[in-house]
């Protein structure tokens, strides 16, 4: 007889959704119970996947400067002024108009997206090349975080980037959901006071842990933390 398949993947996925906005109203609902609960919360992460339900109503109810994370896939302007965007590299690639293909180019992308952002962080996820981190500096060094990869100078503020290597390349079973992983993992670290370069390890770990489970997976702190004493003194 046949063996029964114990792999599982996604051959093909069909998406169907409307592109009509929600009525006005029901706009400005959600506008206003967004404003209302801004004080309660910590961060605020907007997830934007082009469905219409983030409206130019609610992103300004939601774009608050210190607190607002944004994982949109287009128009980043939009969200001016929010504290850190993590596009993924094609998404980089679309919103800067050119090809991200050395480490020239990345520098000058991470520039980019924080001008055109008006943002303080820019991380952009490179897949099996990890991820890069990019921030503004007003003078002073930013605690925390170990010597940036690269420096440039913008006007009035300087540019530091980190480049953060994958924690797992071998072990990866499925991608889905890595990207929200990495979002989730900053925003909580973010919220108890880890600088950006902290938060960005801390986000990298997570999604090479979920990467390793098939479909859409989830980690904890406790796994975190044994993941990580296995890469430091295996």
């Amino acid at each position: 007889g046949h063996a029964r398949q114990s792999v599982t993947q996604q051959i093909v996925r069909v998406d169907r959704k409307s592109d009509e906005l929600p009525d006005l109203d029901l706009q400005l609902q959600l506008a206003d119970y967004i404003r209302q609960q801004i004080p309660t919360v910590d961060a605020v992460v907007c997830s934007d996947y082009g469905d219409g339900v983030l409206t130019r109503l609610a992103i300004e109810s939601a774009v608050v400067p210190g607190k607002t994370i944004v994982d949109a896939q287009t128009d980043l302007q939009r969200y001016s002024g929010a504290m850190l965007f993590t596009p993924n590299l094609p998404e980089a690639e679309q919103a800067v108009g050119y090809s991200i293909d050395n480490s020239q180019t990345l520098m000058q992308a991470g520039r980019d997206l924080l001008n055109l952002t008006q943002a303080q962080k820019i991380l952009i996820t490179r897949g099996d090349e990890g991820m890069s981190l990019f921030e503004r500096v007003n003078g002073e060094a930013i605690k925390n975080s170990p010597s940036p990869t690269s420096t440039c100078e913008n006007g009035e503020f300087a540019i530091q980037r980190w480049d953060i290597p994958p924690f797992n390349k071998t072990d990866v079973f499925d991608v889905t959901g890595a990207g929200d992983t990495v979002v989730a993992a900053m925003t909580l670290a973010l919220c108890v006071g880890a600088s950006g370069w902290e938060a960005a390890v801390l986000g990298n770990l997570a999604a090479s842990i979920v990467v390793r489970q098939f479909g859409t997976a989830t980690t904890t702190a406790e796994e975190m933390k044994e993941s990580l004493k296995t890469m430091v003194y295996d």
